[in-house]
């Protein structure tokens, strides 16, 4: 069966040694299932049977925003899908965007942990504005972090906020709408129009409470991701192959709707 891993990370070769070090010091208890390059990303992807695999950058600096945009372009390949950035603070949203679609990227990754910043606050929906008005796919961590962080700028009920004031958006809640907090994620996010991904949830939620939150929120919009540097991907897939899901169930998960997300 087709896999497309909708949520990735990779860093430059120059760098990533450095930044899976640096991260692993803020989360002692994580572990690097590769070594944070585009080669060892091929390399897990090649083992686990993934097609393709989308690639999440963060800007952790306003500055870092048009570096790593403009690097998008050498990042596209058949197997790699590299979406852009946007911090917060970053003042030219609609040039940022325009820019992005000019190229081909389709959707834009946020870690408002990261990035400091709450999720419903109304100084950002310029921001998303210009995101939803461009047709990109918004990717946001959503819910805790094992960093150093308060663990509050994502809330379920903050994207319930946000799906209302911009219906338009195509959003995408990771971590199945709300990492650890899956009971708040039931109570504000279940059945609306928004898209959760499975990255980051096997070892934290068993698997018929992953089955039951995925068919009431319709598993026409779960997709299948991992976080990978930080968890395995074969495990990941392994993991949501066991569950006692059918098989169109399994193909939307794994590659249906992530196509359809994207356009194809």
């Amino acid at each position: 069966m087709k896999i497309i891993d909708f949520h990735t990370h990779i860093f430059p070769d120059s760098l990533a040694q450095r930044a899976i070090d640096s991260l692993m010091q803020h989360s002692p208890e994580s572990k690097a299932y590769t070594n944070g390059t585009m080669a060892g990303l091929r390399q897990s992807m090649k083992q686990s049977g993934i097609a393709k695999s989308v690639l999440l950058p963060i800007a952790t600096k306003p500055a870092q925003v048009v570096t790593i945009n403009r690097g998008c372009r050498d990042l596209m390949a058949a197997d790699t899908i590299p979406f852009g950035t946007l911090h917060p603070d970053f003042a030219d949203f609609a040039g940022e965007t325009a820019y992005l679609t000019s190229i081909g990227v389709r959707g834009i990754k946020f870690h408002p942990e990261y990035q400091d910043f709450y999720i419903d606050d109304k100084r950002y929906f310029g921001m998303y504005e210009a995101v939803s008005d461009a047709g990109l796919v918004a990717v946001f961590h959503a819910g805790k972090d094992p960093g150093p962080f308060t663990c509050d700028h994502a809330l379920p009920a903050a994207f319930a906020a946000v799906r209302r004031n911009f219906p338009r958006l195509k959003m995408v809640a990771s971590h199945m709408g709300g990492w650890k907090l899956w009971p708040d994620v039931e109570k504000h996010l279940l059945g609306l129009a928004l898209y959760f991904d499975s990255s980051a949830v096997k070892d934290w939620m068993p698997a018929p409470e992953f089955v039951r939150l995925a068919r009431t929120h319709g598993t026409d919009r779960i997709l299948f991701g991992t976080d990978s540097p930080w968890f395995d991907q074969a495990a990941n897939a392994a993991w949501i192959d066991s569950m006692p899901l059918t098989q169109e169930e399994k193909e939307r998960i794994f590659f249906k709707n992530a196509e359809e997300l994207l356009g194809g």
